[in-house]
């Protein structure tokens, strides 16, 4: 914003103010917050690069009246007379006595007309008798003086009381940095070929800065990507706008930050004792030299990282060791040990590394992108460091666990046995305990219920209260392994427990990992409210803290996403997903297939069946690339590729495959699905049924419908039985009277008590001949609005229109209005009615 103006006069032949570039965006947001209002001063407070010049120009083409100047400081230290001087060139003042300071304030104490007075790049520090003329200037009470300042440091006026009488709008770098729409919008406008996945990266990297933003994206490459000349564009950029302005120690430490995660005034003050660390980061911060708060309130910082990307190279490579061999002491003593870790392998100090590594808590593994970074920690130090001791071999093989990678989390249990026995009878019972509860957890993702059970319910007998932590991996385990078996019950009391221990223990990311999987619980019952109630709960929890990528948060995004694809809303369901796997870029864990599935069921919903293969092709990639254990995707992938053939009508394949795959689960020794998908085995017979069918089977796919649906109730797998309920309908199996049945008795239950104005009760089996006939038919006039939608769900809830009404926030009369339209909609002459038709039609979960 603002790089290569050009000048042209304004109104009265004045001063001359910058025109706008070629590449504008017009942003009416902060426009509009510069027009309104009564304020004498209109003060812009950023960075460089974040469009001060640009709005204020854009801002002054658009006063109605009075007249406008315009001085253009550069940021150069100005004496008070030298400003005056200027300002009076601008109004057109005679030199001499009416140049003068004094002068200068009685003509605008005195002046009639506005005055528009822009004073751009203004200085970070000037001398006491230029603020103290400013605040006379700002005090005068009959002036028609608008001040408008841009600046990269808040000048030191009397702004509280400007303040506190109004007459001060002040927007900071958080205001003028580009929003995310008004960033895919400049996207759009000079690269528009950008592929999704890049216009996020951009955004993250940048965070809304306007000038990097515009730079990376003057040379494109495939793909709409940054080519090298513009990072090369951004580095000369900082030079000249940024750098040339400090001192050689502010430049030393500054370059120094750009290779630190984290940084604070104390820290510096140790890292930079001589040059006065401390002070000099104060300084820089008063600067605003793109610095960003971290979640915790306690001073710390981090570099905007496409700045820091900017300024890697200023540093010697014997200058940076050095710089990293003291930041790791430092950090390491303040408790930060992550990036005490990240400098001391970044200075080859492996030793010093590992023994850091046995400092950190178990907890850590679960937050933030700690488990990427354990993983590349794994590669860099050498594995007799890492099984140098029974800690550091359990942290490798639970990161390894969460990472998929089975084998070599089983590898370094084996180890584990190098270290019993211990020096007493409970230390070698303690450690045999945390070795069943990590062999359990990793039986229980292979599939291996018995041995998963009976190996975590044996560590559970013997781990005490300082082990609360691994006393919640048997719990996730166990309920699991219920939820998968049919016990759903155990499987809420077991992740309810599990919760309030994670509470009580003040383990706020473990509370959400676990949360996710109550989720995934609900999903399965059909209680869909209550999950979408939870996971803003979470959501919040989540979002508030600054952290730009965040898997927790993509995990929470991709049950949103599977909500919204359950809701019919496909477009917010791809966004939902493509965001949630915006926030796992460059991580390895098999929760994220969970997204690429999703994306590929919301192509099958549309028919674009090529995209759906792409999806799991890149699933597949990225579970390879993780070395991710076959187990933990591989059945989960399959039962997807069915699903596309079965949207192509290519049952025969469908059929050989669903076969396969039921020999699998029901061999020998029997199995359960992988972690995340406890219906798999289910949803399998569901296709096998329909492949049974297609293929001339109709008897036989019948008699698997019936089972099955008799399996999903005992389950109470609510959301996958009405799937069956449907199929048994739609295949119009005999009249199919039986199957409706046992619909009518599931589900008018939960909607007899919604009736509006209904006298009496509807003569039951008239009432099944005409719900079996709509349904054979396939009755279905036009589509639910979402609005319908969400009207229907709440009335087969059993919510009255009053309740219905208080929930979404629309009046009585317009629920009754959508009740009307619903009926009409899907052929129903009774809300009852209109439900089950509803459900039948999977409108309804």
């Amino acid at each position: 914003m603002g790089l290569g103006s050009n000048l042209f006069q304004v109104r009265d032949n004045l001063m001359s103010v910058p025109s706008l570039p070629v590449a504008h965006l017009l942003r009416q947001r902060l426009l509009d917050a510069l027009q309104g209002g009564r304020e004498r001063l209109r003060l812009l407070c950023a960075p460089a690069g974040f469009g001060k010049t640009v709005l204020l120009s854009e801002f002054l083409q658009r006063v109605g009246s009075g007249r406008v100047v315009w001085l253009s400081l550069d940021g150069r230290q100005q004496s008070l007379p030298e400003l005056a001087a200027r300002v009076a060139a601008g109004l057109g003042l005679t030199p001499g006595h009416s140049a003068s300071p004094e002068a200068l304030l009685k003509f605008f104490e005195s002046c009639e007309q506005p005055i528009w007075l822009a004073l751009d790049d203004l200085p970070g520090e000037m001398a006491k008798e230029l603020n103290d003329w400013f605040d006379r200037l700002l005090a005068l009470q009959s002036s028609k003086l608008q001040l408008l300042v841009s600046c990269r440091q808040r000048p030191h006026w009397n702004l509280p009381r400007l303040k506190l009488l109004g007459e001060l709008l002040e927007l900071n770098h958080k205001q003028l940095a580009f929003s995310r729409d008004e960033c895919e919008a400049l996207i759009e406008q000079l690269a528009p070929e950008a592929e999704a996945s890049w216009r996020t990266e951009l955004w993250q990297q940048t965070v809304g800065w306007c000038a990097a933003i515009c730079l990376l994206l003057s040379d494109p490459v495939h793909g709409g990507r940054a080519g090298p000349n513009g990072l090369s564009w951004l580095r000369q950029y900082l030079e000249h706008e940024l750098l040339s302005r400090l001192s050689d120690d502010e430049r030393e430490v500054l370059s120094g930050l750009a290779h630190l995660s984290r940084f604070s005034a104390e820290f510096c003050a140790q890292l930079w004792e001589e040059q006065g660390g401390g002070l000099l980061f104060r300084r820089l911060l008063q600067r605003d030299v793109f610095f960003l708060p971290l979640d915790q309130p306690d001073g710390w910082y981090r570099m905007r990282p496409v700045v820091a990307q900017a300024l890697h190279d200023r540093l010697t490579a014997a200058e940076l060791n050095r710089l990293r061999l003291r930041a790791c002491r430092v950090l390491s003593v303040v408790g930060h040990l992550s990036e005490a870790i990240d400098q001391a392998l970044g200075a080859e100090q492996h030793e010093v590394a590992a023994n850091y590594m046995e400092r950190l808590r178990l907890t850590w593994l679960y937050s933030d992108q700690h488990l990427s970074r354990l993983m590349s920690w794994r590669e860099q130090i050498p594995p007799q460091l890492l099984g140098s001791t029974p800690r550091l071999l359990y942290l490798c093989a639970r990161g390894l666990l969460f990472s998929g990678r089975l084998d070599e989390s089983e590898a370094c249990l084996q180890r584990l046995g190098n270290f019993l026995p211990q020096s007493s009878a409970e230390r070698s019972a303690r450690l045999l305990a945390l070795w069943q509860a990590m062999q359990g957890s990793i039986e229980a993702v292979r599939g291996n219920a018995a041995t998963a059970r009976q190996s975590c319910r044996a560590a559970l007998s013997q781990l005490g209260a300082d082990d609360w932590l691994t006393i919640l991996l048997c719990h996730i385990t166990l309920a699991r392994l219920a939820m998968a078996s049919g016990e759903t019950s155990q499987a809420q009391q077991l992740l309810q427990e599990a919760v309030e221990l994670a509470r009580r223990k003040r383990f706020q990311d473990g509370e959400v990992v676990l949360n996710v999987e109550r989720l995934r619980l609900m999903i399965l019952q059909g209680e869909l409210p209550r999950a979408q109630a939870l996971l803003q709960e979470d959501m919040q929890r989540v979002e508030a803290g600054n952290n730009w990528r965040n898997p927790l948060l993509g995990r929470l995004l991709f049950l949103q996403g599977e909500l919204h694809l359950l809701g019919g809303r496909l477009a917010e369901s791809e966004a939902a997903l493509l965001a949630g796997l915006a926030q796992v870029k460059d991580f390895s864990a098999p929760f994220i297939l969970h997204g690429y599935l999703l994306l590929a069921e919301v192509a099958v919903a549309r028919g674009e069946y090529e995209a759906a293969q792409l999806h799991l092709h890149q699933a597949e990639r990225h579970m390879h690339c993780g070395n991710i254990d076959s187990a933990c995707y591989e059945s989960a992938i399959t039962l997807q590729a069915m699903r596309i053939l079965a949207g192509q009508g290519r049952w025969e394949q469908v059929l050989t495959m669903a076969r396969a795959m039921e020999a699998s689960l029901q061999g020998p020794i029997s199995r359960l699905p992988p972690a995340g998908m406890p219906s798999l085995a289910q949803r399998n017979q569901l296709l096998l049924a329909r492949a049974e069918y297609e293929m001339g089977n109709r008897m036989q796919a019948k008699q698997r419908l019936v089972t099955l649906l008799k399996q999903c109730k005992r389950y109470q797998f609510a959301l996958l039985a009405n799937e069956v309920q449907q199929a048994l309908v739609n295949l119009g199996f005999g009249d199919g009277q039986d199957e409706l049945d046992a619909l009518q008795q599931g589900l008018l239950q939960s909607g007899a008590d919604s009736l509006e104005g209904e006298a009496g009760t509807d003569d039951d089996g008239e009432q099944g001949d005409l719900c079996a006939k709509t349904l054979r038919e396939g009755y279905h006039r036009d589509e639910l609005t979402p609005r319908e939608v969400s009207v229907l769900r709440l009335l087969a809830e059993g919510m009255s229109n009053q309740e219905v009404s208080d929930i979404l926030f629309i009046s009585v009369n317009t629920v009754k209005s959508h009740a009307k339209n619903i009926n009409t909609k899907l052929g129903a002459s009774r809300r009852t009615q209109a439900i089950i038709f509803a459900r039948a039609k999977g409108i309804l979960a």
